[in-house]
């Protein structure tokens, strides 16, 4: 948690120009130069009774070690104080170049020049999807959208994840997803989707509640691991919350008792998901036939529907499609969400 505030402060000195950066780095070393140069002036001035031009030209001089003569012959206690200045301004002077070269020799600055541009593309992201977590699910998760072809942003804490998700094709913002600000510096109001993919369930609730009250219209995806949190997870404000493991454990069970079953295949790498999507009560598919809407939309074949809590094949499905039904549907990416557009119509009123 405490990641985040100072990812914040980083994240808000990344959009400055490496020069003003390297001010910044500099801080410290400037502040001790600038209280040395006032208290060496008020030094000349108190100990040799300089005006306050001599006294801030002698400051000059000294702490530039130009060697120019004295503006006024020094007594026994101005000497011991000007040597004080020239040490001190030569230790300042060393530990300025200490930083400088720090923050060359380390890549520091090559790291900031990085994150800069990262974090301006970040900016530019719109309709990206935002996958929480880059363990086993949400490496899976940042494949298959690359499959589809879809911009994504991992938001994961740890920073040495950084060239992993970038050869994944995804982007990395380093911060901790139940923290608000970093949410929006992911780029959450501007997102299409959101998966929480953290390894535990208790995360991935706190995750889905955080970034439910921060977009309330995002479509939210979370893993659930153990099944007696899939309804704390779906009150939480999660869309769909489910096993990666139930599917898995289903499908290999058929295919120990089955010798016709020779293989499993991943849908979203043949180009292929399913969906459940709700019908509006105004969408033009109410009234319509199972069959038909299959016959008029190509690149996606329903399934079945659930009606009454229940799930039903699509040829026990006598009448047509009712409002408040949800087909479940099987098809490309695009025409899954054709099909849902189409779900999803409501009739505008001319007031």
């Amino acid at each position: 948690m405490a990641q985040g505030g100072a990812t914040r402060g980083g994240a808000s000195r990344s959009q400055q120009p490496l020069a003003l950066w390297i001010l910044f780095r500099l801080r410290g070393a400037l502040v001790a130069l600038a209280v040395l140069a006032v208290a060496a002036s008020i030094g000349y001035m108190v100990l040799e009774g300089y005006g306050w031009i001599d006294a801030v030209y002698m400051t000059v001089i000294t702490l530039g070690t130009i060697g120019y003569g004295e503006v006024h012959p020094l007594g026994t206690g101005g000497r011991l104080f000007t040597i004080g200045v020239i040490i001190s301004g030569f230790a300042t002077f060393v530990y300025a170049a200490s930083v400088l070269t720090s923050v060359f020799t380390t890549g520091e600055a090559t790291r900031y020049m990085r994150e800069r541009k990262a974090s301006k593309m970040r900016d530019e992201l719109r309709d990206h999807v935002i996958v929480v977590g880059f363990g086993r699910v949400g490496q899976a998760v940042v494949r298959s959208l690359g499959t589809m072809e879809r911009r994504c942003v991992v938001l994961d804490m740890n920073p040495d994840l950084g060239a992993a998700i970038i050869a994944a094709g995804a982007m990395q913002v380093v911060g901790d997803a139940t923290d608000e600000e970093d949410l929006r510096r992911a780029g959450i109001e501007r997102a299409a989707g959101f998966v929480a993919a953290a390894d535990e369930d208790s995360a991935n609730l706190v995750v889905v509640l955080t970034a439910r009250a921060v977009c309330p219209g995002l479509r939210i995806v979370s893993r659930v691991n153990q099944t007696s949190w899939l309804s704390r997870i779906r009150n939480a404000g999660a869309d769909v919350a489910q096993s990666p493991y139930e599917s898995y454990g289903a499908s290999l069970a058929a295919s120990a008792l089955s010798a016709a079953v020779l293989d499993l295949h991943d849908l979203p790498r043949l180009g292929l998901g399913t969906e459940e999507i709700l019908v509006e009560e105004r969408s033009p598919l109410v009234g319509k036939r199972i069959s038909d809407v299959i016959g008029e939309h190509e690149g996606v074949y329903v399934l079945g529907l659930r009606r009454d809590a229940q799930l039903h094949k699509w040829h026990d499905i006598s009448d047509g499609i009712r409002a408040e039904d949800i087909l479940v549907a099987l098809g490309t990416p695009d025409h899954l969400s054709a099909l849902a557009r189409i779900c999803a119509v409501v009739e505008l009123r001319v007031p």
